[in-house]
């Protein structure tokens, strides 16, 4: 599976060596624990999930690269039931 990195550090600069932590906060936020390797200071990483897809993947999520679907596609989609925003109600098959 592909990924980014996500960039963590505290505020002396030093970076997890282990994160003991990860969830989401009822407002929608990614939430990080982890104890800083260089001060040993506890820290937590509090972020909205807007900003963590800015910063691993830039400004504009819908521009991403991502593959045209293919006839092969579309008929597959279609045979379990999904239809496209460009198709009108009525199937061609």
């Amino acid at each position: 599976m592909e990924y980014r990195r996500f960039p963590l550090s505290c505020e002396c600069g030093g970076a997890p060596k282990q994160i003991t932590g990860v969830g989401f906060s009822a407002g929608r936020e990614l939430v990080i624990h982890w104890r800083c390797a260089r001060c040993r200071k506890k820290v937590c990483t509090v972020r909205p999930l807007a900003d963590c897809w800015h910063t691993c993947f830039g400004p504009s999520p819908m521009k991403a690269n991502l593959p045209s679907s293919t006839a092969d596609d579309r008929r597959f989609l279609h045979s379990i039931g999904v239809r496209f925003a460009d198709e009108s109600g009525d199937s061609e098959d």
